[in-house]
């Protein structure tokens, strides 16, 4: 496999993950809204290191991706997601993840499955 066909394998994979980041974002806001912080938080863990393997991937595999994926668009969102932790403020968390994140995540998935879609 040469590296060209290991970068696409890569996306593959990233895209197929990020439809169960949107899944885990999806069910962390709902136990917020429904007042289970703690297993909230338990999946916020998760989410984060979700979303720092598929920004590796997104990084590693620009060069192969039909739309370029902007990781930086999300810094902003990291900010005030570290802040809520910080402040131990869920409805700013669920905001965070909802308004915020989802959202870049939905588009990253999109972007790959394009990517992954034209190399099928």
């Amino acid at each position: 496999m040469d590296k060209r066909e290991e970068k696409m394998e890569l996306v593959r994979t990233a895209a197929d993950y990020t439809g169960r980041l949107i899944e885990g974002i999806n069910e962390a806001v709902d136990l917020f809204h429904e007042g289970m912080e703690g297993k909230a938080l338990d999946l916020v863990i998760q989410i984060i290191d979700g979303l720092k393997w598929t920004m590796e991937a997104i990084t590693v595999t620009l060069d192969v991706q039909e739309e370029a994926i902007d990781i930086s668009e999300i810094n902003d969102a990291f900010n005030a997601m570290s802040e809520a932790l910080e402040n131990v403020d869920y409805v700013l968390i669920a905001d965070v993840l909802e308004y915020e994140i989802l959202p870049k995540v939905e588009e990253w998935n999109q972007k790959l499955f394009i990517t992954a879609g034209e190399e099928s």
